[in-house]
């Protein structure tokens, strides 16, 4: 029970922790973004940033219940949910350094933007999305609770359909055939579903 305890609490830190990097991510790049660049954000990543609070908020409040708990004990789904964690930080990580100067955390098309087609993004149009909600998964299943996962994920995963919309609706808007023909050969998330 203790263990279990340890666990989750391993879990919780991991979580806020990795949302104070993205924070302060966030914070400095503000400092030296393009300010020339009209932003299209349409309040995506508010509502990103708030359905991730709530998400966690259940997903910890839920992950102490005795109900939705997953088989086998919490070492074991710790374990798998690190693995997702560390899949997703990986994903991440490489398609932020794919775009480079282009990456952006408020959705805005800079002033020498180009359409990036190269790394992760020849087969996936937001793998830096699907890094974030891999990573969320892996909290989730770390907590080893299905209704920790299931309130983590449904909040996030709509926030993120969202953002996904209004960040192809500016891209479309800026190279338009040529986004139309680099969304005809890509999905979305995951490849060769979505």
């Amino acid at each position: 029970m203790l263990g279990d305890l340890m666990d989750k609490l391993l879990v919780i830190v991991f979580s806020y922790a990795w949302f104070g990097v993205e924070a302060y991510n966030q914070i400095q790049q503000r400092k030296r973004r393009d300010r020339t660049a009209a932003p299209a954000d349409r309040g995506s990543l508010v509502l990103l940033y708030v359905c991730i609070a709530i998400g966690y908020s259940v997903a910890i409040a839920v992950s102490f219940a005795p109900v939705g708990r997953l088989p086998g004990g919490q070492p074991f789904w710790l374990l798998v949910g690190a693995a997702c964690i560390a899949g997703g930080l990986w994903i991440r990580h490489g398609a932020m350094a794919t775009l480079g100067a282009y990456f952006t955390y408020q959705v805005k098309i800079q002033t020498d933007h180009r359409l990036i087609e190269a790394g992760p993004y020849r087969r996936i149009r937001h793998p830096g999305y699907l890094g974030q909600l891999l990573v969320l998964l892996g909290v989730g299943i770390a907590l080893a609770n299905w209704l920790s996962i299931i309130g983590l994920m449904v909040p996030v995963l709509a926030a993120f359909l969202w953002r996904i919309r209004v960040e192809e609706e500016a891209l479309r808007r800026e190279f338009a055939g040529q986004f139309d023909c680099y969304a005809g050969r890509t999905c979305r998330l995951i490849p060769g579903l979505y």
